[in-house]
């Protein structure tokens, strides 16, 4: 007699054929996880909670805490859908912004209460909790006092650097008044500044004329009582081009920024007490460590260090003095997205660090100066840094030419990848899958967020966002999860397969198939159907330290094989709430002869 027990899964291992598969692992898993102490759980589906429409689905998602002006901590949750920013959207969603470009992801920063949002694509957004405005730019109030002014207006601000106006091509909100004058609050230049100049519209107008000349880098504030017909010349063209950098983190008081279009081998920070990126300042060219010339994909803060991405390398970054020093670590490989990047706790044998999606076109973690591999070193099945566990072609080609995000949550980081969340579990160091689609629902997702305690994902091509972890079915269907095992006790030598006892700890009754294939003969598998019983385990096969032991005769179900064979899988599916706990395969050693005869 022999018995062959599977308790605690390993999570996916497909790098290799099914013959290569160690018992712990499993050749596949969809809609499963590893929440509970042993075995698999089916994972909770998402629950809509938000849907504004839209064509572009969800480009950002962010919970934005701050101090109001009266000392109050406030909290906001922001979304970005269609080029429109809002906040609350979760409760009562209010318009805070409409000007970015529609389909692009954003990244978020917050800086002396002040949040700061950014694409890559159009100028850097800076919202206080009241008003929005492009970054570099001034801050137009109504304030109620009476003027000469009437109608919509806005303004830009230019600086005298080293006796050069530097126009950046960044402008205020709008403001409408009515025989009013308007308040503004103004941004301060970089070292170097002397003098700023204002320029402003003529009501209902887009053409910038000049206001007047700010003698100072100190002042924060103006009072606008200038009629129209005062203004000046015609604001000259753009000669200094704000960065639009695409990745934005803050460190020792400074935005910094990578992922400008127009210099991508930058590195972008602002002064302390400076909220604003220029051109030619704060700049660091990284492209000169280790003869790299490809552009920054990502940055992120760990080990209160910046680590900034390119395409085939990772850098440590110190902005902590006057100037930015740049340190090139030994990791051999880049980031292609810096949407993938989350930070990860430690847990136990885990290190923790950065994970990243590769220019191999794998998942690593970063740890300080080596990127480790996690989904990579497929044709080394000894290696023991989180290796061979996804089949690197299949890999490669997902990985191509979609959108990716990276999240931590909850033990987990996820990754999309089109419909499909692959799932790293920091807790076993194991892969799962998520793939939750219905006969009427088949969600393509893009964007992440974490908000407060709760885990978001948003849609792609809808103004769709649906909670994490929530509910049984999939907006009222039922959606099917799976698990499937490698081969199993592979020999020349025939076995007797006798039984299949399987474990589980339900909450209802359940109906599962069991695919059971020996020999990886399709005319020998047999389609199986159970039920398996609410509330029971076996006081024999678990521990009762952790689970409640029972009498009850429904703690197992057993699947008769009756089946001479080399090897043996097996194959679970379910459109219900199906947890298992594990198995045991039961089965007789024999001569290849008894089993001809």
């Amino acid at each position: 007699m022999f018995e062959i027990k599977l308790s605690q899964t390993k999570g996916i291992r497909n790098d290799r054929g099914r013959k290569f598969i160690p018992n712990d692992y499993l050749y596949n898993i969809s809609n499963y996880n590893f929440d509970d102490v042993i075995g698999l759980s089916r994972v909770l589906a998402p629950n809509s909670v938000y849907d504004v429409g839209g064509a572009e689905g969800i480009d950002g998602m962010f919970q934005f805490r701050y101090i109001n002006s009266v000392g109050v901590l406030q909290t906001e949750n922001i979304i970005i859908i269609d080029g429109k920013v809002y906040k609350d959207f979760l409760t009562s969603p209010i318009e805070i912004y409409d000007g970015l470009t529609a389909g692009v992801k954003c990244t978020f920063a917050v800086l002396n209460d002040k949040l700061f949002i950014s694409n890559g694509t159009d100028q850097l957004i800076i919202y206080n909790g009241t008003i929005s405005v492009e970054m570099g730019a001034p801050i137009a109030a109504n304030n109620l006092v009476a003027g000469v002014l009437t109608g919509a207006y806005y303004y830009a601000m230019t600086y005298d650097i080293d006796g050069v106006e530097t126009i950046t091509g960044t402008v205020s909100n709008t403001v409408t008044v009515s025989t009013n004058s308007i308040d503004l609050t103004l941004p301060i230049g970089p070292t170097g500044t002397t003098a700023r100049k204002l320029y402003r519209t003529e009501a209902g107008g887009s053409n910038l004329k000049f206001l007047v000349t700010i003698s100072d880098n100190d002042s924060t504030t103006y009072q606008d009582n200038i009629a129209d017909g005062s203004l000046g010349a015609t604001l000259a063209a753009v000669n200094a081009p704000a960065p639009k950098p695409k990745y934005i983190t803050v460190k020792d008081e400074k935005l910094i920024g990578v992922g400008n279009a127009r210099r991508p081998n930058y590195l972008y920070t602002s002064e302390i007490e400076i909220e604003s990126f220029f051109a030619t300042l704060g700049v660091s060219d990284v492209s000169g460590q280790g003869n790299d010339n490809t552009a920054l994909t990502g940055l992120a803060l760990d080990y209160n260090q910046i680590v900034v991405f390119s395409e085939k390398r990772i850098y440590l970054a110190d902005v902590s003095g006057t100037s930015t020093s740049i340190q090139q670590t030994t990791s051999n490989v880049g980031c292609i997205d810096g949407h993938t990047i989350a930070k990860v706790p430690p847990n136990l044998e885990f290190k923790g660090g950065l994970m990243f999606v590769s220019n191999e076109y794998d998942i690593r973690v970063f740890n300080g100066q080596i990127a480790v591999n996690l989904a990579t070193s497929f044709d080394n099945l000894s290696t023991q840094n989180f290796s061979s566990a996804l089949n690197k072609d299949e890999m490669r080609n997902i990985l191509r030419n979609v959108d990716l995000e990276g999240e931590y949550y909850d033990y987990k980081y996820h990754l999309i990848i089109g419909s499909s969340i692959y799932v790293y579990d920091i807790r076993i160091q194991g892969w799962t899958i998520y793939l939750i689609k219905t006969a009427t629902y088949s969600p393509v997702y893009k964007k992440f967020g974490v908000l407060g305690e709760s885990f978001y994902i948003g849609q792609k091509a809808t103004g769709i966002v649906e909670e994490m972890y929530k509910n049984i079915q999939y907006r009222g269907e039922n959606f099917e999860a799976s698990f499937e095992t490698g081969e199993i006790l592979v020999s020349d030598i025939y076995k007797l397969f006798k039984r299949l006892q399987v474990y589980y700890g339900n909450t209802g009754d359940v109906s599962v198939t069991i695919i059971i294939t020996p020999d990886n003969n399709a005319n020998l598998a047999k389609n199986l159907v159970f039920i398996f019983a609410a509330d029971g385990y076996n006081p024999e096969f678990y521990d009762p330290a952790y689970y409640e032991t029972s009498t009850n005769v429904d703690d197992y179900r057993i699947a008769h094989i009756n089946e001479y064979a080399r090897w043996i899988r097996f194959k679970f599916i379910s459109n219900n709430q199906f947890n298992f706990r594990g198995f045991s395969l039961i089965g007789e050693e024999i001569s290849n002869r008894e089993a001809v005869l």
